[in-house]
């Protein structure tokens, strides 16, 4: 019983966590596989990294009441 409490459930920024880097690493692999260039793939990652990074830290501001 004691333990049960102590289970919480995950927060929605976890999930978006999680949800990203697999977003992330399929995109990886698709741009590489359909060959485009070197700095092509490293901008547009680069790019959406930063843009999940923001959406990360602000679903953690929104659920810490920052």
């Amino acid at each position: 019983m004691e333990r049960i409490e102590h289970m919480k459930s995950i927060a929605a920024w976890k999930y978006l966590i999680g949800v990203f880097a697999v977003f992330w690493v399929v995109l990886a692999i698709m741009m590489i596989v359909a060959d485009f260039p070197f700095y092509i793939i490293t901008l547009s990652l680069s790019i959406t990294l930063v843009l999940s990074a923001a959406i990360v830290a602000l679903a953690w501001a929104y659920q810490n009441n920052v």
